[in-house]
């Protein structure tokens, strides 16, 4: 038992000490002179904080080791300028990862493996779906904002709840 709660303990320090080093290092964009090779030339301060406890996905890619660049790309000052807003933009705003972007990484390396990866959701996983496959991940998954369930919207879903 007192093994237990030492190793509990100790996971819970760790997952800290991550995410802070996270905070820290992996969603702060660089300053131009710091030769970061395109990072943003500003600091996001709210995307920054939305990364260490948010209700979008990019807590949960910072939580599992990603920097912004691992879905942003490396030039975050020409994304934001696409949006065409002065300073921070909105946690709520219309970029989006693109979906070949998700499909590329380690993890959701295709549809195929992601509907294999969340088969235990039986007759409602979202990823393998009658209906086919919604074909961006952004309709759901919102990078820094509260995820959207798409399925839920028509249908019960077998009482699951959208997760990062």
């Amino acid at each position: 038992m007192k093994k237990t709660a030492l190793l509990k303990i100790g996971i819970v320090a760790a997952a800290i000490t991550s995410l802070g080093l996270f905070a820290l290092a992996g969603c702060t964009p660089a300053t131009e002179d710091s030769g970061n090779n395109g990072a943003a030339s500003t600091s996001y301060a709210e995307h920054e904080a939305n990364c260490v406890d948010g209700d979008g996905i990019a807590s949960f890619h910072a939580a599992l080791g990603y920097e912004c660049t691992a879905c942003h790309g490396e030039d975050l000052d020409a994304q934001v300028a696409e949006l065409g807003v002065e300073g921070e933009p909105a946690l709520t705003s219309t970029y989006y990862t693109a979906t070949e972007t998700c499909l590329q990484s380690d993890c959701h390396n295709s549809w195929e493996t992601l509907a294999e990866r969340t088969a235990d959701l039986g007759d409602y996983n979202p990823h393998d779906s009658i209906h086919g496959t919604i074909e961006d991940c952004n309709e759901c998954h919102k990078g820094h904002s509260t995820q959207v369930d798409i399925c839920g919207e028509c249908h019960p879903n077998g009482g699951q709840e959208m997760v990062a």
